[in-house]
Parts: structure tokens; C-alpha cells; sequence
């Protein structure tokens, strides 16, 4: 495989910073939220347990499949996301999807052919959400981008992300894009990071990939 190019999702290649979030905002669901946050937050509960919680939440909510799909369907773009996708399809360059968030969103970006999308998927049983498979904790990405570097190979890695989930892919990646920073994000990943764009237009990216 020549280079890859991995993508954080909420914040990254979408406007919404958080997944989780987003859908708990569309099904009215924040106060449940905040209360899981809190005991994540606290140590009481682990990120497996948070995920499984939103899901109980949503299914005490009647959340059916279409519901997830009406809201994928409804995912925005971050600024000149698309541009950049269309042009890496020229290229011979790969890219893949890694999120902390929910996996299913990422399926707006289908179109332009990802290499892989790593997340957290919701599952279905009779149209209705019935659970979650949890595949990537906020601070597991390091430790997946070397698992995806082992299988597939890459001569070299770029990783692009916003946020605290995101720091250690940046330190495991061979060059680290800090893009749109989130208010939140930690010294530690801005000072791993090789280049930051505060600008929220992937369309600047562009002259920085192509000296890849």
C-alpha cells in the first residue's frame, strides 16, 4: 500500500463534533446524556458501559433504523471534506475513517471509497437499535493506527483529527494534522501534531497533502 491517509470523523470530516451527541440532541435525549457524561466523567462507569447506555437510552425511545439512517443522511460535511475526497480519488493515495464516534454516520463518505471505517456501530434487530458494537475508546487510537499499520502496510501514515481522542494517533502517526482544533483539545496533542490548520476547510489541506 502506498501512503494512507486517516481520518478522524466528528469534528474532522463532519461539522458536528460528536456523534453520540448529535443523535442524543435529534431524539431529545440530552438530559440521559449529561447524566451517563457525568459518570463516565466520574470513573463510575467505563466508555463500553457510556456507549451501551446511550444505546439503552435511545431503545426506551423507540429508535428505530430509519431513524439512524434519516440522521446519517443528515451529516454536514466539514467545509471542502467532499473537495479533498473527490481529489484523493485521482491520486494513488488511500484513506480510512478512525472515530471514537458512531461508526454508522461515516456513511455519508461511502462514496469515495475508504480503505476501512473503524468506530463504534449500532446494531438492529426488527428495525429497532439493539445494541452497539464498541470497537474504538477515546484512547485507543494509537494503539489501533499501529494495528493498521501492521496489516495493511502503509510506507507512511498521516493522521487528521480535532480533539483529545485524537492525541495518540497523532504521536503514533508518521506526520500528525491538528485541523479546526475543538476548544477542549490538550497540550499534549497540540504540541504532537506536525501542522495546524485552524481554518475549518479541508480545501486547505490540499497543498500539504500533495507533498506527500
Amino acid at each position: 500500500m502506498s501512503h494512507l491517509i486517516v481520518f478522524d470523523l466528528d469534528g474532522t470530516l463532519t461539522r458536528q463534533r460528536g456523534g453520540f451527541e448529535l443523535l442524543h440532541t435529534l431524539y431529545g435525549t440530552t438530559p440521559e446524556a449529561e447524566t451517563l457524561m457525568d459518570q463516565f466523567e466520574a470513573g463510575e462507569i467505563t466508555f463500553a458501559e457510556w456507549c451501551r447506555g446511550a444505546v439503552d437510552v435511545w431503545r426506551a425511545n423507540n429508535v428505530t433504523k430509519s431513524d439512524i439512517e434519516r440522521a446519517t443522511r443528515a451529516v454536514k460535511p466539514k467545509a471542502g471534506a467532499v473537495d479533498l475526497l473527490e481529489h484523493l480519488q485521482q491520486t494513488d493515495l488511500q484513506f480510512g475513517i478512525l472515530s471514537a464516534g458512531v461508526a454508522n454516520l461515516a456513511k455519508r463518505f461511502e462514496p469515495y471509497e475508504p480503505a476501512f471505517v473503524r468506530g463504534n456501530w449500532l446494531r438492529f434487530e426488527d428495525s429497532r437499535i439493539s445494541g452497539i458494537d464498541v470497537g474504538v475508546g477515546p484512547d485507543e487510537k494509537g494503539e489501533l493506527l499501529r494495528e493498521i499499520r501492521t496489516r495493511q502496510s502503509p510506507t507512511s501514515i498521516t493522521y487528521i483529527g480535532d480533539s483529545h481522542t485524537d492525541t495518540e494517533a497523532f504521536v503514533e502517526a508518521d506526520t500528525a494534522m491538528l485541523f479546526d482544533p475543538d476548544e477542549r483539545i490538550p497540550e499534549r496533542a497540540i504540541d504532537a501534531a506536525d501542522t495546524i490548520i485552524e481554518r475549518g476547510d479541508m480545501r486547505e489541506m490540499r497543498k500539504y497533502i500533495l507533498t506527500i
